[in-house]
């Protein structure tokens, strides 16, 4: 029994003398349940589940995000522990030196972890409604505050949290037992002076490894597009392998970098450096590679947010008039008196209403899709589409622009950023088609001019309009209504009961924004059903119209600057909790494997250092080749994935128009932004850690 007293003295000051480890890990271990448990929490809450719907994309991105972000915490408490147990090591060898059983030692450590386990989950659990709660209040202060944005709970969530506090227990336990197990004493009295050597390369290895980084990311983007417009064919399956490349090519760059740094100029005089990387290099190269990915992961949820709302804002922004809707003429719109006594009930004063009569008429074009086998069909049909028609007259009077389209010809409106690239495909109609007589005129494209609100429709001669009207039943017409308020920022409420208004009165207009009865009709005639029908992902819900998914994909949907301003902003607050706690989930991960792999090459390398010293090595030296070391670790993965998604985004704005528009500019400059404030942050970290390495090593 005083042996058994004695022991847990012993144990009890190695406890005390490594104290900093042990926070550490319950520091790791409570801060990852405390993020995945709140974002659960906020995830599974009524206002997030109404605002993102069911089977919609957003919620599809939402969820992706959230995979990342267990996926970043399940890396960052697996290398906490990693260092955990590796600190264990040492002071574990003393004690079966000193005859303790493994049985006695994995009783003692197994108690450790399951105390830290235990108490880390539970806080985490306890403790992610307020922070949810906190930060749910904090941006609806900050971003915007509605009736909408409550905050609610559902005991849902909080599954999630209790699942990955599962694996955090299991994995502890299965570390622990793992160390405990060991085969000898050497083995655990050496753990932290195990090198991990990686073998030389040649010149040609870095330079390989960017060459199939750039045929992967590049190749795995445009192969889609090869295979259809080059090979015409449908993509292969195994598309998506291709960007594998890249993560091979990653591999071989930063072998490289390890094993030479950036180049033989001063290869000799930092070849102790080079050598103490080398010896570490398997484990230390798998650790950039994990950086590198992470860091990428990061930077798109940052990134989405700013792509998304700059470009909308920027649309926002060049609207002409504060409402604009349309809606089809059998049914029963609310007119000018009646919208300006709802407006007035608001205190709000109509301005410049006016209205049009649209025509909605068949075109032409080539029907281009896949065949069973693969192959490419591109087979023209003179009834492919249905689009909007105005007069020349009715457009000049409602944007205010000189237009004279020439019998017979027609011109396209678009908006400002667009490129004449993206109205390819609509540059060459060469049929019009009355959609009930089978009436048809040859139009002749003329010009395009831009007018935002009418984004996509076309505009006809006056004679050739009126010809085409006649006959035209009320479901194939179309009343358009723009017009200005005195207060746009307080017409908020005004707003919602017109937008609600609209809804309520629509009987045939429940379909989503590419729903085409002209590809219904061709579908029909196949024998087919018509996917707009049954497809649910391509269904429209008027119970979900306070959805952001209900408002961006609602054929009819109004174009009201408050409320694409307002609810922007609802939503974008949504999504930048979700997005801002995957990227600070992934951030920590990089931050907690990048110091400690700092921390194990100085460990591991203790006695290198002392032999360098006592050899005559100053402490400029010493701390230039510790610097080396750690700002490689840092520096590298960083950068490469930082440098890679940035690319990749500018990469999709391009290829979505064929140029960069001024939202999607205004984009990728606050991304800029973003990369250099968490780079002030990773710079900072750095040089914590350069500090603590350097007092580990007495440097």
């Amino acid at each position: 029994m005083e042996a058994v007293k004695s022991l847990s003295g012993v144990y009890g000051t190695l406890r005390r003398k490594n104290l900093k480890q042990y926070l550490l890990l319950a520091g790791c271990v409570f801060f990852s349940v405390l993020l995945i448990t709140s974002l659960a929490v906020m995830i599974q809450s009524n206002t997030v589940q109404t605002i993102l719907p069911e089977g919609g994309d957003s919620r599809k991105q939402m969820y992706a995000v959230f995979a990342l972000a267990i996926v970043g915490c399940g890396i960052f408490t697996t290398y906490a522990s990693s260092l955990f147990f590796r600190s264990k090591s040492r002071e574990s060898g003393i004690l079966m030196a000193l005859g303790t059983t493994k049985r006695r030692l994995g009783g003692l450590l197994l108690g450790d972890v399951a105390l830290i386990a235990l108490v880390s989950t539970l806080g985490g659990l306890l403790l992610a409604t307020p922070l949810a709660a906190g930060l749910w209040q904090i941006f609806r202060l900050l971003v915007v505050d509605t009736a909408e944005m409550a905050f609610s709970i559902s005991g849902s969530g909080y599954l999630w949290g209790i699942a990955f506090s599962v694996f955090c227990l299991a994995m502890l336990f299965l570390m622990a037992l793992r160390f405990v197990r060991r085969s000898n004493i050497i083995d655990v009295v050496n753990e932290q002076r195990k090198s991990e050597p990686i073998r030389d390369v040649k010149s040609w290895y870095g330079w390989c490894g960017i060459a199939l980084m750039l045929a992967g990311g590049f190749g795995g983007y445009f192969l889609p597009t090869f295979c259809v417009r080059v090979l015409k064919v449908f993509p292969p399956f195994w598309g998506g392998a291709v960007y594998g490349l890249a993560v091979i090519g990653l591999y071989m760059l930063l072998v490289y970098v390890v094993v030479h740094g950036f180049g033989r100029k001063n290869y000799y005089k930092n070849i102790i450096t080079h050598s103490m990387m080398k010896f570490q290099g398997r484990q230390t190269v798998r650790n950039m590679c994990v950086i590198a990915m992470l860091t990428a992961g990061a930077y798109f949820a940052l990134f989405y947010l700013p792509m998304l709302t700059a470009g909308s804002l920027y649309t926002v922004s060049q609207y002409e008039k504060d409402y604009s809707f349309h809606m089809r003429a059998d049914e029963d719109m609310p007119g000018r008196d009646e919208i300006t006594e709802m407006a007035a009930g608001d205190g709000i004063a109509v301005l410049n209403y006016n209205e049009a009569a649209v025509l909605t008429l068949a075109t032409d074009g080539y029907d281009r899709d896949f065949a069973d086998d693969g192959s490419y069909i591109n087979e023209y049909n003179e009834l492919i589409a249905e689009e909007n028609f105005l007069s020349e007259s009715d457009f000049r009077r409602l944007s205010g622009q000189e237009l004279d389209v020439a019998p017979g010809g027609y011109a396209i409106i678009r908006s400002a950023g667009d490129t004449d690239s993206v109205y390819s495909y609509i540059t060459e109609l060469t049929l019009l088609t009355h959609p009930v007589t089978m009436e048809a005129l040859p139009p002749a494209y003329q010009e395009s001019v831009v007018y935002p609100q009418l984004y996509h429709w076309f505009v006809l001669d006056d004679g050739d309009y009126a010809a085409l009207a006649r006959g035209l039943t009320d479901d194939w017409r179309e009343r358009y209504v723009q017009f200005d308020v005195d207060d746009v920022d307080g017409s908020y409420p005004f707003a919602k009961r017109l937008q609600n208004e609209l809804i309520d009165r629509s009987k045939y207009s429940a379909v989503f924004e590419n729903y085409d009865r002209m590809e219904k009709r061709a579908a029909n005639l196949k024998g087919e059903e018509y996917r707009g029908d049954v497809a649910p992902e391509l269904q429209v819900d008027y119970s979900q119209r306070d959805s952001s998914d209900f408002y961006r994909y609602w054929k009819y949907t109004p174009k009201i600057r408050v409320i694409e301003k307002n609810d922007m902003l609802r939503n974008s607050a949504v999504y930048l909790m979700i997005f801002a706690f995957v990227a600070i989930v992934c951030f920590a991960a990089i931050l907690v494997i990048a110091y400690t792999r700092c921390m194990t090459i100085a460990l591991n390398n203790r006695q290198v250092y002392d032999d360098l010293a006592h050899l005559g090595a100053n402490r400029a030296y010493l701390y230039r080749s510790v610097r080396q070391q750690i700002s490689k670790v840092f520096a590298v993965p960083v950068t490469i994935g930082t440098v890679a998604i940035f690319a990749l985004f500018t990469l999709i704005m391009f290829g979505n128009s064929g140029a960069i528009e001024p939202g999607e500019l205004l984009g990728l400059g606050i991304d800029v932004g973003l990369i250099a404030a968490i780079s002030l942050l990773v710079w900072g970290v750095y040089r914590f850690t350069l500090k603590k390495v350097c007092r580990a090593l007495g440097i």
